[in-house]
């Protein structure tokens, strides 16, 4: 009996090494890289916008959460950049994941050139949003721009604008550029959950008399279920987190009217050197983000 104990204790060391001690041996590099990479860029963030600091001068001035209480009481372009977001959020889950799915449909069938389209309506989607942005600049151009040029031909003059400088419609040109880049990945992930859809099951509403938009609505559309997850979850994150193209195509002009947190954030913290303010934006930013990430990686987690 006692030789059974001494032996239960011995095995009692080896055991923890074995699931305790050697799975975090191997996690330890990950869990470093992370925590520099990421977990202290964010709490540094979070601490300097708690302070007046212009970003060079050796002294900051503690404020507390006064950077907050100025964005949200004295800071006007805050709240255009805020409801910009909001705006740019609400289409960007309507309009590029409504063509990806559109274009998935399309192009789910095996027919002659098949391949070539679903290469051409995602080739968008590798370039750089900066480089759509110029793209884009150059077709809204007021006088030699594709954009203006098309509608002269087609006897629409009247329809001609100085796209990027028209207040009222400036955000959604170039929200226009942006849905043409972000359309691919929608299409590419929906191309990939059609592609686990029994054909069985479809076979079998088209024979219980089902047409073909009844069997998307009550058949295709429930199975997709999880990409469409998956598709929203990165839509919304990616949507706060513009940036890019709102700096090359309007410098988040005119008037600050383009202006969304990202460009904002930027801006209050290399043109402005108000750091804190930036940081503070930052880290709002991050909130915002933890709405649409909780959620999503909680409903994952549960359906494993």
């Amino acid at each position: 009996m006692a030789d059974t104990s001494l032996e239960t204790r011995r095995r009692l060391p080896r055991k923890l090494k074995d699931e305790v001690l050697v799975p975090w041996l191997f996690l330890a590099p990950a869990a470093l890289i992370f925590a520099i990479v990421l977990v202290y860029p964010m709490a540094y963030s979070s601490w300097l916008s708690l302070f007046r600091w212009d970003g060079v001068s050796p002294d900051s001035l503690w404020v507390g959460l006064g950077n907050y209480v100025e964005l949200f009481t004295r800071n006007r372009v805050f709240w255009i950049a805020l409801k910009n977001n909001v705006i740019w959020s609400l289409l960007s889950l309507v309009v590029p994941t409504g063509i990806g799915l559109a274009l998935a449909l399309a192009l789910e069938g095996r027919f002659r050139g098949s391949a070539f389209f679903r290469s051409v309506f995602y080739f968008p989607a590798i370039l750089s949003m900066s480089i759509v942005g110029l793209i884009w600049s150059w077709m809204y151009h007021p006088s030699l721009g594709l954009v203006n040029q098309m509608l002269e031909v087609f006897g629409l003059s009247g329809l001609e604008r100085n796209w990027l400088s028209d207040p009222k419609i400036s955000l959604y040109s170039v929200f226009v550029a942006a849905a043409w880049h972000n359309a691919g990945l929608p299409m590419l992930l929906f191309l990939a959950g059609l592609q686990t859809i029994s054909k069985e099951v479809l076979d079998a509403a088209r024979i219980d008399g089902a047409g073909r938009f009844q069997r998307f609505w009550h058949v295709t559309f429930p199975l997709l279920r999880e990409t469409t997850m998956v598709v929203v979850a990165i839509t919304a994150i990616n949507s706060l987190k513009v940036y890019d193209i709102i700096y090359v195509m309007t410098y988040g002009g005119p008037a600050n009217r383009t202006q969304v947190l990202g460009s904002w954030m930027y801006f209050l913290t290399y043109n402005h050197n108000d750091v804190g303010l930036g940081t503070a934006i930052a880290v709002i930013l991050f909130l915002l983000t933890l709405v649409f990430a909780v959620p999503y990686t909680r409903h994952m987690v549960r359906s494993r």
